[in-house]
């Protein structure tokens, strides 16, 4: 009986514990005092309207209320023998905290009425220890922005990059096309970015991207932290953007938009809708919708200087999308709530290339799809502590090819071979709209089914390229928040993962009509798919799915002491790719130096192999907040930070690559699953100067020193060399951050931010050196900006 005690306790107390969730809640707190005397207030009362969290002052008239969600409150502060007070408009933020400072009256003539005041958000957040930029939902709505990547965009220290089409297209198995600019956060690469929705993380592990589209009449804020993360955030050495979505309410609510643009073919229209569910008092609900057609992704004034013929819109660049999101939230008890909630996308969208100007319906066409599903319980044990459980999936999907066959793999099969590039070698050849030439087909038997494939005729030039991925994780996660006493607030945390990872890639399907017997899917990148590109978990050790796990425990102590506030925290991060690895990466495929007589080296054997490692690393977290006075505060925080490598520079098809290790041929990468964790080490001071009532200035020095970073090299083996991934990049960044911030007034705001920053390294992307390792040299190593 002891023993099974000693279990289920032990199995409980790791379920409670920990997040590696971002931030959905913040807290309320600050002093009651005597209006007359200036004392210190004890046992006044102080609640949340609307909700079960409150608290009571203590000695020295301090509270402090923990697990309030981000939203905006009424807060209510009573006292026997004093004049109560109702507090409108108390902004609560994700990661901080929101002061509250009151003085009660003992005025007989107003014991029996209560005072209502307007809190304004404050302009200096006496708690933040990094570098955190909050956008409200006013402030979104304001502003002349489309989903929450537009949002980010705009602040300080982020840089919207859209990636030159060269480096997307000219090496296979190179960085991917996106559908809006990727966000890099202080000279961070796209994939060091952390994107949470709710609290959960919304990334493609494979690539390191986010493809999530939210609704703006969903979003309540989105919250951008650029440096001092604190230790609940994992896999994360950049950024993390932090989006909060609505929830329901006790009154029915609800918004509508719609936004069309004739001349450049936009058509936007969206709405939500939320409150109390019918017959159900206990609970309540958001839904959201959206959809968006475009013809041209990225209207610009200079299209027509280009393209004589399309003055307005570039060609195949359109864009056909739907978001969706949903939250429902039921109170079983004043303590215990569940939250049940879940988004979604689809993007369907072509890509414009140049060289198929004249040809565009065949330019690359994309459809993308994300699913994210997660419910968290939480139970309020008293004033003082809660805990949170939570379980989510998510999935996300990509398909790449051509844009007139599209997912129809044997329609790309060409016989006769691809159409090439004109006389001038800058466009891909085109239809002939003056010949009467129709396009021919011809049928033949491939893999005992009869197949009808393109011989000649007019059709222009295919995108011979053809993708497929899923990515999807399951994870269960906790939280235990523990406010020791008045100056001691615990976290504990635990995390874990295990993803289904997926890919394939046939880098000439033009050869499909050759059929699997007659090499034409030996070209074939593949894990989790069958040989003709259908999801399959039949597959043997060469081309299974991949399953990496991650587990991540953590603690920090949080310490408000007189003005001083101080987080330090340790993060303990296990990594395990659960892979396969070459034993000898110079003679992949005869490891043991066997004869050359012997059959056994001319293929890969699963004796050829070994366990790749597991990695474990420490994260030390430091942050210190000090407000010198109500206007003034400064902030220091110090950290290391490690993340993942993209999941897709890990794994390869083992087929393909002993294929590839015989052949040589066309150049491609594949991934290295000795790769280690690229580890950042961070510091930043900063100040915030509030210059009247309604306006704040704020500057940061910060100083970023990047390692481990992956880049491709070549690797010399017998009997061809390959390109594989190491972790040999290296950067760093400095700079200095400038903010000048006032609050609307008379229907005027303003926001300035300015960033003056040095990044340096020696590679933007994994693929940076791509061209050096096709050639099979070895490049000098260089800082060049990033």
């Amino acid at each position: 009986m002891r023993k099974t005690t000693l279990v289920v306790s032990f199995l409980f107390l790791l379920l409670i514990a920990g997040t590696t969730w971002s931030a959905t809640v913040g807290r309320i707190q600050g002093v009651i005092t005597d209006k007359d005397t200036g004392e210190p207030l004890v046992g006044v009362s102080v609640m949340v309207v609307g909700t079960n969290l409150g608290a009571n002052t203590d000695i020295d008239g301090k509270y402090k209320i923990i697990n309030v969600p981000v939203g905006t409150y009424v807060l209510k502060i009573s006292s026997v023998g004093y004049t109560g007070i109702d507090v409108e408009n108390v902004a609560v933020s994700a990661d901080l905290g929101t002061y509250i400072n009151q003085s009660l009256s003992t005025s007989t003539t107003d014991l029996d009425k209560t005072i209502t005041v307007r809190a304004e958000r404050p302009m200096v957040m006496k708690d933040q220890i990094g570098t955190i930029n909050v956008v409200t939902q006013d402030e979104i709505r304001a502003l002349p922005t489309r989903g929450f990547a537009d949002v980010v965009s705009l602040q300080s220290g982020v840089v919207s990059v859209r990636p030159n089409t060269a480096q997307l297209r000219g090496l296979r198995g190179a960085r991917e096309s996106v559908n809006s600019a990727e966000l890099n956060i202080r000279g961070g690469r796209a994939s060091e970015v952390a994107y949470y929705v709710d609290g959960f993380s919304q990334q493609d592990p494979l690539t390191g991207n986010s493809t999530t589209s939210i609704s703006n009449t969903a979003i309540k804020e989105v919250t951008v932290i650029s440096g001092g993360f604190p230790v609940e955030y994992g896999h994360v050495t950049s950024g993390v953007v932090n989006v909060i979505t609505q929830g329901g309410a006790k009154e029915l609510f609800g918004n509508a938009e719609a936004v069309y643009n004739d001349k450049y073919g936009k058509k936007w229209f969206s709405a939500s809708l939320g409150g109390p569910m019918p017959g159900l008092e206990k609970m309540s609900y958001f839904f959201s919708a959206e959809r968006r057609e475009f013809d041209d992704r990225n209207p610009s004034a200079v299209t027509s200087d280009i393209l004589p013929g399309s003055p307005d819109q570039l060609p195949s660049n359109w864009l056909a999308s739907w978001a969706y999101t949903g939250k429902i939230n039921y109170e079983f008890s004043p303590n215990v709530s569940l939250m049940i909630n879940g988004n979604g996308s689809r993007d369907e969208w072509q890509e414009y290339r140049h060289v198929y100007l004249f040809d565009a319906g065949h330019a690359p066409y994309y459809l993308d799809q994300n699913l994210g599903l997660n419910a968290t319980l939480t139970h309020t044990l008293n004033r003082s502590a809660f805990y949170k459980v939570s379980a989510s999936y998510f999935v996300t999907e990509r398909f790449r090819g051509d844009g007139v066959h599209r997912e129809d793999l044997w329609a790309y099969g060409r016989p006769n071979g691809n159409r090439t590039f004109d006389d001038d070698n800058l466009f891909a050849e085109w239809d002939d709209i003056d010949s009467a030439t129709t396009t021919l087909y011809d049928t033949m038997t491939v893999d005992g089914q009869l197949r009808t494939f393109i011989v000649g005729g007019d059709e222009g030039r295919m995108w011979d390229d053809y993708m497929r991925r899923k990515s999807s994780y399951l994870g269960f996660k906790g939280m235990l928040t523990n406010e020791i006493n008045s100056e001691n607030t615990i976290k504990v945390g635990f995390e874990y993962q295990r993803h289904t990872l997926r890919f394939y890639q046939h880098l000439f399907p033009k050869d499909v009509y050759r059929g699997i017997d007659s090499s034409g899917f030996l070209n074939v990148n593949r894990y989790g798919y069958d040989a003709y590109g259908e999801e399959s978990d039949s597959e043997d050790w060469r081309n299974e799915a991949k399953n990496p796990t991650n587990v991540a425990v953590f603690v920090e102590d949080r310490l408000d002491y007189k003005d001083l506030i101080i987080t330090a925290g340790l993060r303990l991060d296990v990594f395990d790719y659960n892979a396969l690895r070459l034993r000898n990466e110079n003679l992949p495929l005869n490891p043991d130096s066997l004869p050359a007589t012997d059959s056994t080296i001319q293929t890969l054997e699963e004796a050829d192999m070994e366990p790749g490692d597991v990695f474990k690393r420490i994260s030390p977290r430091l942050g210190i907040a000090y407000p010198i006075s109500d206007v003034t505060q400064m902030r220091f925080s110090y950290g290391k930070f490690y993340q993942r490598p993209e999941l897709q520079n890990l794994y390869v098809g083992l087929d393909f690559m002993a294929h590839k290790i015989r052949t040589g041929g066309y150049y491609t990468s594949w991934g290295n699953p000795n790769l280690e964790p690229p580890k950042t080490t961070a510091y930043e001071i900063g100040v915030s100067h509030q210059l009247s009532d309604n306006t704040v200035f704020d500057i940061n020095i910060f100083y970023r020193d990047v390692a481990d970073l992956v880049q491709v090299q070549n690797v010399p083996s017998q009997p061809t060399s390959f390109a594989t991934y190491r972790n040999t990049d290296y950067g760093t960044t400095k700079g200095i951050d400038f903010k000048l911030k006032m609050r609307r007034t008379q229907n005027i705001a303003l926001d300035i931010k300015y960033t003056l920053q040095y990044a340096n390294g020696t590679g933007s992307y994994s693929n940076t050196q791509g061209n050096i390792a096709w050639v099979n040299a070895r490049g000098p190593k260089q800082t060049a900006p990033l």
